[in-house]
C-alpha cells in the first residue's frame, strides 16, 4: 500500500507541476543556448546545438522542435554539410512521425535520409537511424511489407539482444506493435520492462508499460493495460517524458471506451485535452476528441458531443493544411467576439430587470430572435472564411503533390495540363521513371472536394513511392489495401495506371474515365474501359490488365472526368464522343499542342463559363 500511495502522491506532484517542471528545463538551457549559436561561425556546432534544443522539445512540443531542427536543416544545407543534413531530415522525420502525427510528412523527410545516407555512403550503424525513421513512416501508414522490411534492417536479428541493444528494444517492440504483431511486440517489451525493473523505480523507462497498455488493449485484456498505463504515469513525470503521460492517458480513455465505463473514459480524455494545450502528441488528441465525442452521445449530451466530433475533424484538417497559422488567428478572434457577445448579453439581461413583464417577455422574445439571425450571419462568416481558407489551403497542397517538371525520355513527347475548378477538386497526376527506362504514368481524382480530397492525394502519393514496380494492376491492388487499411471513411480515389515500355504499354485503372490510344498505323483511337473500383472500396479489388503495342506516331490520352462532363451554359455535357472524334483529329500534331486543342475546345463549349470540376490531362506520344 506505501508503494502504491508513494506513486500516486509522485503522480499528482507531477500533475500540479507539469508546466513549471517543462519550462524550467528548457527556458534556462533555451537561452544559453541560442546565445550559443548566435555567437559562433562554427557551422556543426550550430547544427549540434539546434538538434540539442530540439531534442529537448522534440517529446513535448513538436511545432517547437521542428522550427529548430529545420534551422539547423538550413544551415546544414547552406553550409554543404551531408551528415549534419542526413541528422536534421531523421530528426524531422521522427517528429512528424510519433509527436505531431503528420505521417505522409514523416515519409517524405525519412525518404529525404535515406537518399542522402546511400549518397554520402554512411556507415551500417549510420544508415540504421534512416531504416528506423522509414520504419515507423510504413508502419503508421499500414504499409506492412516495407514497414517489416525496414524493421529488419533497423534491427538485424544479431542485435535484437539487451546486451547490444539496450532500450532500443522498446522501440522495436513499438514497431511490431504498430504493425499488429502483437506476439512479438508482447517478447521484446517484455524484456525491456525487466531489464528496467531491475533498477531503482525512478530511474524506470515510462514507455516501456505504454507500449504494454498498449499490447494488452490490442489483445482486449483491458484490466492488464489500465494497470500498464498507470505505471507509465508517474514515471513519465519524473523522467519530463510528457508525450508518454499523454499516451497513457489516450490509451486510458479508449481502454475504458471499450469497457463501457463512459465517465472513466471521459475523465482521461479530458485530461488528454488539457495538457495537450502544453504538450503535443497530435494522434492522442485526435483519439481524445473521437472517444469524447462517442461517450457523449452515450450520456445523450449531444451539444458535448457535437463539439468534440466537429474538433476532431477541424485537427485531422489542420495535419494536411498548410494555413494553420491562420486558421488559429480567426479561431482566436472567434473566441474574442464570443466572449464580448457573452458580456453584451448580460448586460442587456440586467437592465430587463427594471422593465414590466410584458415588456420582459417582448424583449425577451425580440433578443431571442435577433440573437438567431445575428448567429446565423457569424455562422455564415466564419463558414465563408474557413472555406475561402481551406480552398487556398487545398490549391496550395494540390499543387505540391504535381511533379515539378515531366520525365524526359528521347522516343516520347509528354505534356500535362491540370485547371483547378471553383471548388478544389482532388485531381492528381504523376510520374515514376524507373531506372530501366520505363515510365509509370499516373491519373487519379480522390472524391470529395477541398483539404479532405487532397488528405486522399497524399496517401495515394506516399502509398506509390512506397510500392515496388510491378504491373499496374499490382500496384492498384497495394495500393486499394493501403488506402483501406488508412480509412479515411468514405473518401475514395479512382486512379489509372499507364506502364510505358520501348513498344508496349501496359494499362489498369480503378473508376478512370476511359484511357485513349490512338494507332497511328490504322488512324483509329481505342477506349480501355476495363475498370475496377475506387481505392479504398473492397479490400480484396481485383483489377484488370491490358497491353498493346505503343509504336512511333501512337498516342496514349489519360484525363479526369472534368473535361468530357465540362457543361455548357444550357447544362448539356461535352460528352466522350465529341472528346474521342476530336483525340482522333488531332494526333498528327504534338503533346502539347494536342492539348491546347481539347483544352480550346471545351473553353468554348462552357462559353466562358468556368469548370466546376477539375480537368487533367496527360498526353504521351510515341516519336
Amino acid at each position: 500500500m506505501k508503494k502504491y500511495l508513494l506513486v500516486l502522491g509522485i503522480f499528482i506532484v507531477g500533475m500540479n507541476n507539469v508546466e513549471a517542471q517543462y519550462y524550467s528545463n528548457l527556458n534556462f538551457s533555451l537561452a544559453d543556448s541560442l546565445a550559443a549559436v548566435k555567437n559562433t561561425n562554427d557551422n556543426p556546432k550550430k547544427i549540434d546545438i539546434l538538434t540539442n534544443i530540439g531534442e529537448r522539445f522534440m517529446w513535448a512540443n513538436g511545432d517547437t522542435a521542428i522550427k529548430y531542427f529545420k534551422i539547423a536543416q538550413q544551415i546544414a544545407t547552406d553550409s554543404k554539410d551531408d551528415k549534419g543534413l542526413f541528422q536534421a531530415y531523421g530528426n524531422i522525420s521522427m517528429t512528424y512521425n510519433q509527436t505531431i502525427g503528420n505521417y505522409p510528412l514523416g515519409l517524405h523527410f525519412a525518404t529525404e535520409q535515406l537518399k542522402l545516407g546511400t549518397k554520402i555512403n554512411l556507415s551500417d550503424s549510420l544508415m540504421r537511424t534512416a531504416y528506423y525513421n522509414l520504419t515507423f513512416s510504413y508502419s503508421y501508414l499500414q504499409n506492412k511489407e516495407l514497414g517489416l522490411k525496414y524493421l529488419n534492417l533497423t534491427w538485424p536479428s544479431a542485435i535484437r539482444t539487451l546486451n547490444s541493444a539496450g532500450a532500443d528494444l522498446g522501440n522495436l517492440a513499438k514497431a511490431y506493435y504498430i504493425l499488429e504483431k502483437n506476439d512479438s511486440a508482447y517478447y521484446y517489451n517484455k524484456q525491456i520492462i525487466e531489464y528496467f525493473n531491475q533498477r531503482v523505480y525512478e530511474k524506470r523507462w515510462s514507455g516501456g508499460y505504454v507500449v504494454q497498455g498498449d499490447i494488452y488493449r490490442a489483445q482486449k485484456k483491458y484490466d492488464s493495460a489500465i494497470i500498464n498505463y498507470k505505471l507509465s504515469i508517474p514515471l513519465s513525470f519524473i523522467s519530463s517524458l510528457y508525450k508518454d503521460y499523454l499516451e497513457a492517458a489516450s490509451g486510458l480513455t479508449s481502454t475504458y471506451a471499450s469497457m463501457n465505463q463512459v465517465d472513466s473514459a471521459i475523465y482521461y480524455g479530458n485530461q488528454v485535452v488539457i495538457y495537450s494545450k502544453k504538450f503535443t502528441f497530435t494522434e492522442g488528441l485526435l483519439n481524445a476528441y473521437k472517444v469524447l465525442y462517442q461517450m457523449y452521445k452515450v450520456k445523450n449530451k449531444l451539444d458535448s458531443a457535437f463539439k468534440y466530433l466537429e474538433k476532431s475533424q477541424q485537427l485531422s484538417e489542420q495535419l494536411y493544411n498548410s494555413s494553420k497559422t491562420n486558421e488559429a488567428q480567426n479561431i482566436a478572434m472567434g473566441e474574442v467576439t464570443k466572449a464580448k457577445e457573452l458580456a453584451e448579453q448580460k448586460e442587456e439581461q440586467q437592465k430587463k430587470l427594471i422593465i414590466t413583464a410584458i415588456g420582459l417577455i417582448l424583449v425577451v422574445v425580440g433578443v431571442y430572435l435577433n440573437g438567431k439571425r445575428k448567429q446565423r450571419e457569424r455562422l455564415r462568416q466564419i463558414e465563408e472564411d474557413r472555406k475561402n481558407n481551406e480552398l487556398a489551403a487545398a490549391r496550395d497542397l494540390q499543387q505540391s503533390m504535381l511533379p515539378k517538371e515531366n520525365p524526359k525520355r528521347a522516343d516520347l513527347d509528354i505534356a500535362t495540363f491540370i485547371r483547378s475548378s471553383t471548388e478544389v477538386g482532388g485531381d492528381y497526376y504523376d510520374f515514376f521513371p524507373q531506372p530501366d527506362g520505363v515510365i509509370f504514368s499516373v491519373c487519379g481524382d480522390a472524391t470529395g472536394h477541398g483539404v479532405t480530397s487532397g488528405m486522399m492525394v497524399s496517401v495515394t502519393k506516399a502509398g506509390l513511392n512506397g510500392i515496388s514496380p510491378v504491373k499496374p494492376n499490382k500496384i492498384l491492388q497495394r495500393l486499394n489495401g493501403v488506402v483501406k487499411r488508412i480509412d479515411l471513411g468514405t473518401l475514395r480515389m479512382s486512379l489509372n495506371i499507364a506502364e510505358i515500355t520501348n513498344d508496349e504499354v501496359f494499362l489498369s485503372s480503378a473508376a478512370m474515365p476511359p484511357i485513349y490510344l490512338y494507332n497511328a498505323a490504322t488512324k483509329q483511337v481505342e477506349e480501355f474501359m476495363n475498370n475496377g473500383l475506387p481505392l479504398g472500396g473492397l479490400r480484396d479489388e481485383d483489377f484488370v490488365l491490358e497491353n498493346r503495342k505503343f509504336e512511333a506516331g501512337d498516342v496514349l490520352v489519360q484525363l479526369s472526368d472534368g473535361l468530357p462532363e465540362a457543361p455548357n451554359l444550357a447544362g448539356e455535357m461535352y460528352d466522350y464522343e465529341r472528346l474521342s472524334s476530336l483525340i482522333q483529329s488531332s494526333c498528327h500534331l504534338s503533346a502539347q499542342e494536342i492539348i491546347d486543342v481539347l483544352i480550346k475546345s471545351v473553353d468554348d463549349w462552357m462559353q466562358g463559363k468556368r469548370n466546376p470540376d477539375d480537368i487533367t490531362l496527360v498526353v504521351t506520344k510515341k516519336k
